[in-house]
């Protein structure tokens, strides 16, 4: 990561909307600028108060915490990042242009005044004849703790993923993640079509750049070659595995001990800083004795890890051979707020009360399998 850059040419006609999440909007750029060629530019959503020199300093905490993740999972799977300095003219101009979003996520407008941006590797191939998928492979292992309750003993039997759906969706997905951490190619492609059928916010496919329909590409043949990539890379066993170390006790007995730390002051209500990122993975790393801090900091990665996106790019499209050239990574890498802690074990609670009401009787429950 380089220091921000000034002197990028910036303009709002150079650039198309490509999507957002809850606190993120993406762009593509669309410009002549070799510079910005094939690169994203990411803007906060909302309003902000803070000055550039604290907007810059966040920036480069955010770039630190991820490749902290990179740490874990590999440097590989990360991409570049470039700060650059994104003038209110502009980012006026481009939330005037963009007409393309959702309804239902205009309710939170580019920050005119966050002074800036992240520039990352464009992931979603525009040249003719490309792919990229992405997926949001969610939640990946059955809990073991002994520490959820009785009550709540379905967490051992059914995945948080299928239990949430009930929540979300009137129509479940048939998607288990579960067989998409799987590393049997059957599963993986079960999954996948799962995906395919109900897509969620859970896949994209994007054919030279544009989104597309699964049912307007060589489905077969694209899961065949997905399935082939992911169990090659082995980056979902990967974080499967970080997901569960990292969470071996469930919300139900991480919130007591963030009740403790924060109550005799070895957390605060501050935001943990990168220094203490750095340290919770050195101590997770080591395996040395797990603190109550430790403990909830390894619970907040861990959450990280559930909510990731795995991008894959393949470069040629429809496959000339087995194995085409592709490249994959990790985003969606943000350090999860500590002040959410209660809202985390308050969702949890929901999703099984709410699980139980609908199938209250384990003959009627779903056993997913690791």
């Amino acid at each position: 990561m380089s220091d921000i850059e000034q002197d990028i040419p910036l303009k709002a006609r150079d650039w198309k909307y490509s999507g957002e999440g809850n606190m993120k909007i993406v762009f593509t750029y669309t410009g002549h600028e070799p510079s910005l060629q094939n690169w994203l530019l990411q803007l906060n959503k909302g309003e902000t108060s803070s000055t550039l020199a604290v907007q810059l300093q966040q920036r480069r905490d955010a770039c630190a915490f991820s490749t902290l993740v990179g740490s874990l999972i590999g440097q590989q799977y990360i991409l570049e990042q470039r700060l650059v300095r994104v003038p209110r003219e502009f980012l006026t101009a481009l939330s005037q242009r963009t007409t393309e979003r959702p309804l239902y996520r205009t309710h939170a407008a580019i920050d005119v005044d966050q002074g800036v941006g992240v520039l990352v590797p464009n992931m979603i191939a525009t040249c003719t004849h490309s792919v990229t998928v992405e997926l949001k492979p969610k939640w990946g292992f059955l809990p073991q703790s002994a520490e959820i309750d009785p009550a709540n003993s379905v967490k051992y039997r059914v995945c948080r993923y299928c239990m949430h759906q009930h929540l979300k969706h009137k129509s479940p997905s048939q998607l288990c993640p579960l067989d998409l951490y799987s590393t049997t190619p059957e599963r993986v492609e079960r999954a996948l079509d799962a995906l395919a059928e109900s897509p969620q916010n859970n896949m994209r496919v994007f054919v030279d750049g544009v989104l597309t329909d699964t049912v307007d590409v060589q489905w077969s043949e694209l899961k065949r070659v997905l399935t082939q990539i992911l169990l090659k890379e082995l980056i979902l066993v990967r974080l499967q595995r970080l997901q569960r170390e990292l969470d071996p006790r469930d919300i139900e007995g991480v919130f007591p001990v963030y009740e403790r730390a924060i109550e005799c002051g070895e957390l605060s209500a501050n935001e943990p800083s990168v220094d203490d990122w750095v340290e919770a993975v050195r101590l997770f790393e080591t395996q040395a004795e797990r603190s109550d801090k430790q403990v909830v900091l390894e619970y907040l990665l861990s959450t990280v890890l559930k909510d990731v996106s795995v991008m894959v790019m393949i470069k040629q499209w429809p496959v000339d051979g087995e194995m085409p050239e592709y490249k994959i990574a990790v985003v969606d890498t943000e350090p999860k707020k500590l002040a959410k802690m209660a809202r985390y074990r308050d969702l949890s609670q929901d999703i099984v009360d709410n699980y139980l009401k609908l199938h209250p009787h384990p003959s009627s429950q779903k056993q997913c399998y690791e």
